[in-house]
């Protein structure tokens, strides 16, 4: 693990305590999630590349590949878990409000990847059921598991605090970050926004 890596986990963790979206179910729970779900956006990550990480992923089709082998397209992406069934539905439909918004063209050159926090449950099987039950147009999304460390790490450089609970559920930020060719960080969208013109505007600038 890198040094970078190392220090941005002592920084996750001293922040866990911080607002974060518990992905329950029922509005009940969305309400509860309320102060964490207003959107606000957020600056780059400083040219840090996620790339630096030395790590695996295994995507819904059961491929395995290197994190830095999806570097050359500009990528949507949030950290999520399938079994949730309040936030991560939530951001996965802000996602897709950007997916409509672009032209054909364009489509070619942007990935939607979504990352899972529960490596343990979340199989490829698993990825691949939510993909389909949110009609993920698996030409242009896919979805990845790695192992504990490595969501550790991730979540880390991303700047996402997560929390297993007893229940079985983990507590979340709900976050949807735009990142360049290059694995940096240019815009994190922090909390839900039905509106993807805050997206679809950091994601023009990250194209150029």
């Amino acid at each position: 693990m890198t040094h970078t890596a190392r220090g941005c986990r002592a920084v996750m963790m001293l922040g866990l305590a911080a607002v974060m979206a518990a992905c329950t179910s029922g509005d009940r729970a969305a309400r509860q999630s309320a102060p964490s779900t207003e959107p606000e956006s957020a600056g780059s990550s400083g040219g840090q590349s996620i790339y630096d990480l030395d790590l695996s992923l295994t995507d819904q089709d059961g491929r395995t590949l290197a994190l830095a082998d999806l570097r050359g397209r500009v990528l949507v992406a949030a950290m999520i878990y399938s079994r949730c069934t309040a936030v991560c539905p939530r951001v996965t439909e802000d996602m897709k409000g950007v997916e409509k918004e672009l032209s054909g063209r364009d489509r070619k050159d942007v990935g939607f990847v979504l990352f899972s926090l529960d490596p343990g449950r979340d199989t490829a099987a698993a990825l691949r059921r939510f993909a389909v039950d949110h009609a993920l147009d698996p030409s242009g999304w896919r979805l990845f598991a790695s192992s504990e460390d490595g969501v550790r790490d991730l979540s880390a450089v991303l700047g996402v605090k997560y929390k297993p609970e007893d229940n079985g559920e983990i507590a979340h930020s709900a976050m949807i970050f735009i990142i360049d060719r290059e694995g940096v960080v240019r815009h994190r969208q922090l909390g839900l926004n039905p509106d993807p013109h805050e997206l679809t505007t950091a994601l023009a600038k990250a194209m150029r």
